[in-house]
C-alpha cells in the first residue's frame, strides 16, 4: 500500500538511494512524498540520515508513522461474516 505526505520541496542535500528508488518517490507537480509498503525503523533512520532539513525529517516521520504496522486491524468494508450469518439465522 502506497502511503504519502504533502511536501513542497526535497531537500538540496537528500537524493533518494538506489536501495530505495522504488519504494520512496517524491512527485513534486502533485508535491507528495510517497512510500510503498511497510517502512521499517531502520529504513527510517537510514533514510533521515541523509539529511539535516529537520522539517523533511519531521515529514519522513509523519510518513514513517503511516507506514509501520501499528497492531491495529484495518477497518473492515462491509458486515463481517458473523454478520452475515445472524442475517440469515435470525432476520430482524
Amino acid at each position: 500500500m502506497d502511503r504519502f505526505v504533502t511536501l513542497d520541496r526535497l531537500p538540496d542535500d537528500f537524493a533518494v538511494p538506489a536501495g530505495y528508488a522504488d519504494r520512496l518517490t517524491f512527485d513534486a507537480a502533485a508535491r507528495r512524498l510517497t512510500f510503498q509498503g511497510y517502512m521499517s525503523k531502520t529504513d527510517f533512520d537510514r533514510l533521515s540520515a541523509r539529511t539535516r532539513d529537520w522539517a523533511f525529517r519531521r515529514k519522513l516521520e509523519e510518513l514513517f508513522q503511516q507506514c509501520v504496522y501499528n497492531g491495529r486491524p484495518e477497518p473492515r468494508r462491509g458486515p463481517s461474516l458473523l454478520d452475515r450469518l445472524r442475517r440469515r439465522i435470525a432476520p430482524g
